[in-house]
């Protein structure tokens, strides 16, 4: 059988889930000018194609208060020639915006734009991906304990100075994310850094390994409350964790 393995979006789509029961709240964008919006933004490419999502939020990074886009307002996404309006989904009151497109090039640029009539809109936030990356260690299905295993965490470098982190993740333990020193090609995640979700009853499970290089990109200056804009290029690999 196929395994599936789990992509950024879906990671964070399982946490908008999470969110969905914390007190979220939705309001429509034309209630609202951009000064009072932040915004989430991200290109991932897979090494193959590139997802783009977007969230906007009334207030500042600790919000729980949600955008749904109406009225005049959309979110258009362009790179190069290619331009398209990102389509709105929702996980209760949890609005999130996406585009696909058949690039992912290192260095391939994408420019988000909050387009409005109320006012001038946000329509310059711009980010580029970085160098793909290619995940070579540890292979698939590879064993590790948690207790007594180090986990060696290996692809093949650039030259760039992009921000390179490896998260494991799975439905025995925490998530846990490392930063690499650089982009080196090798990180090490130490034997006793995972811990399992039930101290008491540990138990053995699927994981799955994140290695992902990380750009961040420029805001437009209307969106006075901030954000993040980032370009991600991605790896993964599932393995097994045990006691």
């Amino acid at each position: 059988m196929e395994m599936k393995y789990p992509t950024p979006l879906s990671v964070a789509t399982l946490f908008a889930l999470s969110l969905a029961g914390s007190g979220c709240a939705s309001v429509v964008s034309t209630d609202f000018g951009t000064d009072a919006l932040y915004a989430d933004l991200v290109a991932s490419s897979d090494g193959t194609s590139t997802h783009a999502t977007a969230t906007l939020r009334v207030g500042d990074a600790t919000s729980n208060t949600f955008v749904n886009l109406e009225g005049d307002d959309s979110l258009v996404i362009t790179s190069g020639d290619q331009s398209q309006t990102m389509t709105e989904a929702y996980l209760g009151d949890i609005y999130f915006y996406s585009a696909d497109f058949d690039l992912f090039e290192g260095d391939t640029e994408f420019v988000f734009s909050l387009e409005r009539t109320i006012d001038g809109g946000a329509p310059d936030n711009r980010c580029s991906l970085p160098q793909p990356i290619e995940l070579t260690q540890p292979k698939s299905g590879e064993t590790f304990s948690r207790e007594t295993d180090d986990i060696t965490v290996s692809w093949t470098p650039s030259d760039e100075q992009d921000l390179v982190r490896a998260t494991i993740s799975g439905n025995c333990i925490w998530d846990e994310v490392v930063d690499a020193d650089g982009d080196t090609g090798t990180l090490i995640i130490p034997a006793g850094t995972i811990s399992p979700i039930n101290d008491n009853d540990p138990q053995s499970c699927d994981a799955i390994i994140l290695l992902e290089r990380r750009r961040s990109g420029t805001l437009d200056p209307a969106l006075s409350q901030g954000g993040k804009i980032t370009g991600v290029q991605y790896s993964q690999q599932l393995i097994q964790t045990d006691i």
